[in-house]
Formats: structure tokens, sequence, C-alpha cells
């Protein structure tokens, strides 16, 4: 059994995406000219994960073509192995981990719609450390609410903030599952994370959870794809910026 195997979810239909007009499944479109499943593979590779698993939509064919051909050119250069998980019928956002349950011991989980800098082998050294079932990375965005907020202490007011940005803890679409968690989806069922969250919860497993404060965006749409662009491209030269020699 291998110690540790990663999953990229890419088994949805992308409507949103295609919302816009592009036939094209989200997985496949690109962000400084490399598609999102490309980079969530690099990811991967680089974080020395060797055997890895995207589950695809059975009715995807130029998704599979990708995965069976582009894809497994990639993996191979990094010393890693690439293979398809074909879901006949929606799994839901975690279900298809239920098939890896008796290959590996735990899974490092990705959906191909979300970019980020996190640091996998961090993660997964805490999530071991934690002795955890699942362990969820998080982070806080700002959501910015339409109305005023008041603050009291009973009938007084003691501050009004208009329109304020309020921070919220959210899933950062980034998981790492022990056997066990996988144990516990159901085998060719549609399974979704708060399902699997609440089942472990009820059964007195462990559910951590890692903060971190790396860059993340999700890419669902035409305008969120933009973003990630100029995500991206900041991204790159923060990075450029960092390599630069100290003058002297």
């Amino acid at each position: 059994m291998l110690k540790c195997a990663a999953l990229i979810m890419a088994g949805g239909r992308s409507q949103r995406m295609r919302s816009g007009g592009c036939k094209t499944h989200k997985a496949l479109r690109e962000i400084g000219g490399r598609s999102l499943i490309e980079r969530n593979l690099d990811t991967l590779c680089c974080s020395g994960l060797r055997h890895v698993w995207v589950a695809v939509s059975t009715d995807e064919h130029e998704l599979r073509f990708w995965v069976d051909t582009t894809g497994k050119a990639i993996a191979s250069r990094s010393g890693a192995r690439l293979e398809v998980l074909v879901e006949a019928l929606p799994l839901g956002t975690i279900g298809s981990a239920r098939c890896l349950a008796d290959i590996a011991e735990n899974i490092v989980v990705v959906n191909v719609d979300n970019l980020t800098g996190l640091d996998l082998t961090k993660f997964v050294a805490f999530h071991i450390g934690m002795n955890a079932a699942l362990s969820i990375a998080t982070h806080d965005e700002l959501f910015r609410i339409p109305f005023g907020r008041v603050n009291t202490v009973g009938e007084r007011v003691t501050e009004y903030h208009e329109k304020p940005n309020i921070p919220v803890t959210i899933s950062s679409g980034t998981y790492v599952l022990h056997r066990r968690a996988m144990l516990m989806i159901p085998e060719s069922a549609r399974t979704d994370i708060p399902v699997l969250v609440q089942t472990l919860l009820e059964a007195n497993e462990i559910v951590a959870s890692y903060r971190h404060d790396a860059w993340w965006v999700d890419v669902n749409d035409e305008l969120a794809l933009a973003r990630a662009e100029a995500v991206l491209e900041l991204q790159q030269s923060l990075s450029s910026v960092r390599r630069q020699p100290l003058a002297g």
C-alpha cells in the first residue's frame, strides 16, 4: 500500500464555466499559457507525490484524452505515474476518493478549479502528526456585507461600520484523507465533503483544520478566470523579486 498518493477532482461537468459560451471543460482552460489541470499536476509532482489519479466523468472525452496523453507525459518526466478514475455516475466532491482506499494510506485531494501556493509537504506532515482521518486546508477570505454593521452593548451603539469586509474562515478546497476517512465513503454513491465531515465527526474521528496564508484562487467562471490570470501574474512578479541577488 502506498504511503501517500494524490487525487485531482475533475469529475464535474463545468457548467458555470461553460455557461459563458466556451464548451471546453474548465480543467483544460488555460491561465498563463498552461491549463488548470496541468498546473495542479505540476504542483503535486513538485511536492514529491509520485502516484496521481484524476477523477473524470465518463462523458468528458477531451479531458480523458488529455490525461492519457499529455498528462501522462508530464507526470512521467517528473518520475510520477498518472491514472484516470472514470466516474460513470457523478460521485460528488469527494466520492471518488473511496476508490483509493485499498491503494494508499493517505491521499492528497485537490480540486482542479483551485490554484494555490499552499505547501503540500507541510500540509501532509501536519495531517500525519494530528493522526487525523481528514485534514482540511483553511484560510480567511474577506466578504463585504452590503449593509451598515452596528455593534451594541445593551441599547447603546458602540461602533458603526458601513459595508465592512468580514473575514470568514473557508475551505481552500484541498484535503488529506487517511484510509479511515476513505472507508467512510459509500462505494459508487455520490458523497460531498460536508456529508463526509459530518459522518467523521459523528464517529468521533479527528477532522483537522490546517490554517495557511498562502495565495488562493477559485476558478469556476469567466470572471474568475481573468482574476486568476492577475493573481498568477502578481505571484510570479513577487517570486521574481525574491530571486533577485542583493546589491553589493
